[in-house]
């Protein structure tokens, strides 16, 4: 896409450089004229400043256009300067709120998963400026996956083996299916966002499980057997 606004300003910078340049051939000409040529005799005095001066004016409107665009230049960076200030400004009280509202997520999350929370934490400032340029919105799942692979693929062993329950139950799995942390991994990521496509859940979940240790163990009645043991020891 074209940046217009640079065009300009390129154009802008090219149009003083020509006039900056042809005022200065415009003094040493008018300075050739006053003390080589001596159309117009210079001295100290009322005469002589006005002859000067009459010199210049034979150039007004070359160094007053040369004035008003240096001016304009100057004004042009002004407001852009001012421009970026307040659409940092802006940034900056979206990322507060922002950033309270995962909080809030992940004080939920936190006693079951506490490496979910160090990884989102970690991640967080390089997350919000992705999501920022998205508009805090993932449209389709290339944008889900690039978030993915970017800032949580190479944790999700850590999160799922780190997780409370995943320990308690020995690590074993009653399905390729099953994750333990996937929820609440899901929970989080899907919180920092406002808008969604349809299918996002699902593809986040195929993402999550492509990510698991390939090895891991998969074994229903060995998953019942730690379950109902789990649940006799908290009764």
């Amino acid at each position: 896409m074209i940046d217009k606004t640079k065009i300009f300003n390129n154009l802008l910078l090219a149009i003083i450089c020509i006039l900056i340049i042809m005022s200065l051939l415009a003094i040493i000409t008018i300075h050739w004229t006053l003390f080589t040529r001596r159309i117009y005799i210079f001295s100290f005095s009322p005469t002589g400043i006005n002859n000067y001066l009459i010199g210049y004016g034979t150039y007004k409107a070359l160094f007053t256009g040369t004035v008003a665009t240096i001016a304009a230049y100057i004004g042009l960076l002004r407001y852009k300067a001012a421009t970026e200030a307040n659409k940092d400004k802006v940034k900056q009280d979206m990322f507060s709120e922002w950033k309270n509202r995962l909080d809030y997520r992940l004080i939920e999350i936190e006693m079951n998963g506490p490496y979910l929370k160090r990884i989102f934490t970690d991640v967080r400032l390089r997350l919000f400026n992705q999501l920022y340029n998205l508009n805090f919105s993932i449209s389709n799942n290339i944008q889900l996956t690039n978030i993915f692979q970017n800032y949580f693929m190479e944790h999700i062993d850590l999160i799922e083996t780190n997780n409370k329950t995943y320990i308690k139950m020995g690590g074993i799995y009653p399905n390729n299916s099953w994750s333990y942390s996937y929820d609440a991994f899901s929970f989080l990521l899907i919180g920092c966002i406002d808008e969604r496509y349809q299918e996002i859940e699902a593809d986040l979940n195929k993402l999550y499980s492509s990510a698991l240790r390939s090895d891991r163990k998969i074994d229903l009645p060995l998953f019942q057997a730690a379950e109902e043991n789990s649940r006799r020891l908290i009764f």
